[in-house]
């Protein structure tokens, strides 16, 4: 017997999310090559050719002018060889699996050109790209996805290169031009897409909202699930806040908490897969020589890069992460036994100089009583157990803390400040306010944030799992090409990005 997941039905998530209409024609628009991306696509689909729906399929990852992020394969070169590339696979075996030919969807504007001016004549930094539209939808947001660079900090002080703004533009505007063509000419009644939030799949949500059709988003599960289905955007923290108490709530009290506790000490181990990443310089167990103090507060820096990209009400919290920093470091100072430990995320071993500068410079004015860096061996974990309360602007850390039964405090975007496990302040009155409080938040809630992250979403109905780490489709596997075409597509998209970097 399979693992409980979330969902115990994808049949009845999909009748309860789309009405009987919105089901009849669903658009399945892919530009990714990722095996576990298109296993999820494969999987509903042949959900809903079963359901009597009349899927249709537009894998178009070899057609946008710019690669996507999850492209690595060039369709031509695998065609010529003889080797298919991994979605032209996946199309192979939904059509073996019983959907017509006919359901196959190609660009339908042969001779395409912007409908809209995308003219870029000048590099742009983040504020300025923000700030781009087409028809009125977030392009500019969508074309900070792109991962053409791997050096790119997010300071306003960093431009991004003119041709490669420019290239990501057309290829956003090829992307929506031709799924809203293809919805009027075929009346697509919804669109499935991958995670919503990259560049081609954002822009294909977008013509879809724009011509009033629903939209439903895939995207990876939990640890012990196979992926996920929405009909919210991927990234809409509230909703899934909502799933985390609603799983919390209808799972069996005597499974919940040894379920979802499990993520946190896998993590507090150093057990946790993908989380090793960060804890690999550290020494578990490795502790600070505690001050003599009445209350110290350990602030553990989140991620910029992601919060940058966040569609927010910003006014909700006290100031971005440098201002909140320092607000709360004037506010231990002010408080008679209060210390301040500030830990850099280990991630900055990673990230841009100019984002590690910055960031340096923040905890520098904020003045913290100790600093532990992104290279210190420091593990965050006993640090954690030190601290008598835990401040962070959204990191995972402030959950995680909640589940050791540590008093939190976030002041930034999370996706656990809805679970009454962390106080959320908006105003420096009230961020001292909580700093008096030295009461745990609520358990509960903090293990239905590890819960949903095991069993978020669905398990196969259709695709299977191989030994090897793929998938497969009735009897055809979703194997990739060969290595010979691997590497020719490679080749071929390290020549883009050349061009449109230089």
């Amino acid at each position: 017997m399979g693992v409980r997941a979330e969902h115990d039905s994808l049949e009845v998530f999909l009748k309860g999310a789309l009405s009987d209409d919105a089901r009849s024609r669903v658009l399945f628009v892919s530009f990714t090559q990722w095996g576990f991306a298109l296993a999820a696509l494969a999987d509903t689909a042949a959900c809903l050719s079963r359901m009597g729906s009349e899927p249709v399929l537009a894998f178009w990852g070899g057609s946008t002018p710019m690669h996507d992020t999850g492209w690595s394969t060039n369709h031509t070169i695998a065609r010529i060889l003889r080797s298919p590339a991994r979605d032209q696979r996946v199309r192979e075996a939904l059509l073996a699996g019983g959907i017509p030919r006919s359901a196959v969807a190609k660009p339908p504007i042969r001779h395409w050109r912007p409908s809209q001016p995308v003219n870029i004549d000048r590099a742009l930094n983040r504020s300025e790209i923000k700030a781009l539209e087409y028809y009125g939808s977030p392009m500019g947001r969508a074309m900070l996805q792109v991962r053409t660079l791997t050096d790119t900090p997010v300071t306003d002080a960093y431009y991004w290169p003119r041709r490669l703004l420019h290239l990501a533009a057309r290829s956003y505007a090829y992307a929506y031009d031709q799924t809203a063509q293809l919805i009027r000419e075929r009346g697509i009644t919804a669109v499935a897409v991958y995670n919503g939030r990259f560049l081609h799949d954002r822009a294909a949500s977008a013509a879809a909202q724009a011509a009033g059709v629903p939209v439903l988003y895939y995207d990876t599960g939990g640890i012990d699930t196979d992926f996920d289905l929405t009909d919210s955007v991927t990234h809409d923290w509230t909703d899934l806040q909502r799933r985390m108490l609603s799983l919390y709530d209808t799972w069996p009290a005597d499974e919940r908490d040894e379920v979802g506790g499990s993520w946190f000490t896998d993590r507090l181990n150093h057990k946790a897969p993908d989380n090793a990443l960060f804890v690999e310089a550290q020494e578990r167990g490795t502790s600070i020589e505690r001050p003599d103090t009445k209350c110290l507060v350990a602030y553990f820096s989140s991620s910029g890069d992601e919060i940058a990209e966040l569609e927010l009400d910003w006014s909700q919290f006290i100031g971005d992460q440098p201002d909140a920093l320092r607000i709360l470091a004037d506010l231990c100072r002010e408080k008679d036994g209060y210390t301040l430990v500030i830990r850099s995320h280990p991630h900055k071993r990673m990230k841009p100089k100019l984002d590690v500068e910055e960031w340096h410079a923040a905890v520098a004015q904020a003045r913290p009583d100790i600093h532990i860096d992104e290279h210190s061996p420091i593990d965050s974990y006993e640090l954690m157990r030190q601290a008598d309360i835990v401040v962070t602007y959204g990191s995972t850390t402030g959950v995680e803390a909640a589940f050791a039964g540590k008093p939190v405090i976030v002041l930034g975007p999370s996706a656990y400040d809805q679970l009454g496990c962390a106080a959320l302040p908006h105003t420096p009155a009230e961020l001292s306010e909580a700093l008096d409080n030295l009461e745990p938040g609520s358990w509960p809630g903090a293990v239905s944030y590890g819960l949903m992250m095991r069993r978020r979403g669905f398990t196969y109905e259709s695709v299977t799992r191989l030994p090897g780490g793929g998938h497969a489709l009735g009897d055809v596997e979703f194997e990739d090409s060969r290595p010979l075409v691997r590497h020719i597509s490679h080749l071929l998209g390290r020549l883009q990005k050349w061009k449109s970097t230089r």
